[in-house]
């Protein structure tokens, strides 16, 4: 069964692959340091039977932005300055990757991500996309892209919200967490 939890020192960081050298490099030598400082939190998923190993994780962070990067319905009803949830990195180990990881990953950060709504405020998702790749994966998802910054995508808080619920009641079945 896959559990997500925050990122520690008794985790294993050196053994994650995902194949792209940037998110695993930033897994290594940056996550812990900017958890420590407060920069951001990262979250991973691990087996319980391997609790060490990580399959996949990602980190939050709060962000502010100019309404200019949200689609234009967004911007007239917007102060200049809007809170959000900045999701920083998502990556998923090889080993697990085309398994539904990332989107369990995704809702994990999307719950997270209404919690912080619930408590401070703020109108969605924003992520900044590695390439186009990524930003299509996203997409998919309902996010959409910045008018000035097709790679810097955006999900609104009630968007967030209602995905979230649906998706976690999907992941609840014990297909979920079945390796595939």
């Amino acid at each position: 069964m896959i559990q997500v939890q925050a990122l520690t020192g008794s985790h294993d960081r050196q053994g994650f692959d995902c194949g792209r050298q940037e998110l695993n490099s930033w897994l290594w030598q940056v996550a812990r340091q900017h958890q420590d400082k407060g920069l951001s939190k990262t979250f991973v998923a691990v087996r319980e039977e391997a609790p060490e190993r990580i399959c996949g994780y990602y980190a939050l962070t709060l962000a502010e932005l100019d309404n200019r990067h949200l689609p234009e319905a967004w911007r007239k009803k917007l102060p200049g300055r809007i809170p959000g949830v900045r999701l920083g990195r998502l990556a998923v180990d090889s080993q697990y990757q085309r398994k539904g990881l990332g989107e369990l990953l995704l809702v994990d950060a999307m719950t997270r991500v209404q919690r912080i709504y619930a408590e401070a405020g703020g109108i969605g998702l924003f992520v900044d996309a590695l390439d186009e790749q990524a930003a299509n994966y996203y997409r998919r998802l309902g996010f959409e892209s910045a008018p000035d910054n097709p790679l810097l995508l955006f999900l609104s808080a009630k968007v967030t919200a209602s995905m979230g619920r649906a998706a976690r009641a999907e992941h609840a079945s014990p297909e979920a967490d079945r390796p595939g």
